[in-house]
């Protein structure tokens, strides 16, 4: 099933579903629901990080650059005017009540990079913006110490919206101080190479060798997921990051093509069999060319004073779509057909 007939044709639906999906703004849909399956009460959630997320997924398909090239447009008119991104849209109802993060931040910066689109330099911002151990900080807020001039500027305007502020970290699990591993791995992927960068590759390479992928970050939960966005950062960076993960992979059977996508993609960064992946990726598309939507993330839980979290309550929503899971089925697809003609 996945010779290259096979392949084209399902990136060929694949795309022409994802071109119809695709809203008007360039936006890749969203649904959230605090029910885990996505099933039921699933509603359309306007949002910057699924769409950065497909960009960079459609990146390895050049078939697909129109798509990728509206969700460029997209995510440049959401950027606000240091080079920072909030995990809301403009017009959402809420999101005045967000800080910037790193996420979403790092993820559109990489993305409109590797495409040629301008962004503000903010590299100073993000560097700044780090504890005393060299990790990364998820948000982008006021901190009871210097930084560079630039940084501090910014974040003290926030101080005019500070009861919003301080709502918005007590209503929710987000903390000012947070350090979260996936988002600490996507800024990496973003900067490459930077002063102090051995820190946050020690921290990652932490995480795989205690395997505390479930445990390691507060807005993912899914070891598919947190060894998706690992594996992009240390690919190239960290060696012996590649036999944990695909050791880890490869024990670890996936259950949705949400992570059959996943999975193929950290197994060929590391140059490995990601074959009973893809047929099961091929297997699963439906008719219009999509694959079932799956969370990807989710709202937060709480950090316990062990360094772990606890589980995410029941009104927890997550977020995911057809379209995010198609997206990233685009990406393994695309990159193992690539592998398939680099060996022929």
């Amino acid at each position: 099933m996945n010779g290259p007939d096979g392949l084209d044709s399902a990136l060929a639906r694949a795309l022409a579903f994802l071109g119809e999906a695709q809203l008007p703004s360039g936006e890749m849909p969203v649904l959230a629901s605090t029910d885990p399956t996505l099933e039921e009460r699933a509603e359309l959630d306007p949002s910057i990080f699924p769409t950065a997320l497909a960009a960079h997924c459609l990146s390895f398909c050049a078939e697909a650059a129109p798509i990728a090239a509206r969700a460029h447009d997209f995510l440049l008119g959401e950027m606000d005017g240091d080079g920072l991104w909030k995990h809301w849209t403009g017009d959402h109802p809420h999101a005045a009540t967000l800080p910037p993060d790193l996420d979403d931040t790092s993820c559109s910066s990489a993305v409109l990079a590797q495409a040629g689109r301008t962004v503000p330099d903010n590299r100073a911002l993000l560097l700044a913006n780090r504890d005393g151990r060299g990790r990364f900080f998820t948000w982008v807020v006021p901190r009871p110490r210097w930084t560079r001039v630039r940084h501090m500027r910014l974040v003290l305007r926030q101080l005019l919206h500070l009861p919003t502020l301080v709502m918005f970290f007590r209503l929710t699990s987000a903390k000012p101080f947070d350090v979260d591993a996936c988002v600490n791995a996507s800024t990496l992927h973003y900067l490459g190479r930077f002063d102090r960068d051995e820190k946050v590759i020690a921290f990652l390479l932490g995480v795989l060798r205690e395997r505390r992928e479930r445990q390691c970050d507060k807005w993912y939960e899914n070891p598919f997921v947190v060894r998706y966005f690992l594996s992009r950062a240390l690919a190239g960076r960290a060696p012996e990051a590649g036999p944990l993960i695909t050791a880890r992979t490869a024990a670890e059977p996936a259950t949705s093509s949400l992570e059959h996508a996943l999975a193929a993609c950290a197994l060929l960064d590391w140059g490995g069999d990601a074959s009973s992946h893809i047929d099961a990726l091929l297997a699963a598309q439906a008719p219009d060319g999509s694959w079932r939507r799956a969370a990807l993330y989710h709202g937060g839980r709480a950090r316990l004073r062990s360094g772990g979290f606890a589980e995410p309550h029941p009104d927890t929503p997550r977020w995911g779509s057809e379209a995010i899971t198609t997206a990233f089925a685009a990406e393994a697809l695309a990159r193992w057909r690539a592998r398939a003609g680099e060996g022929a």
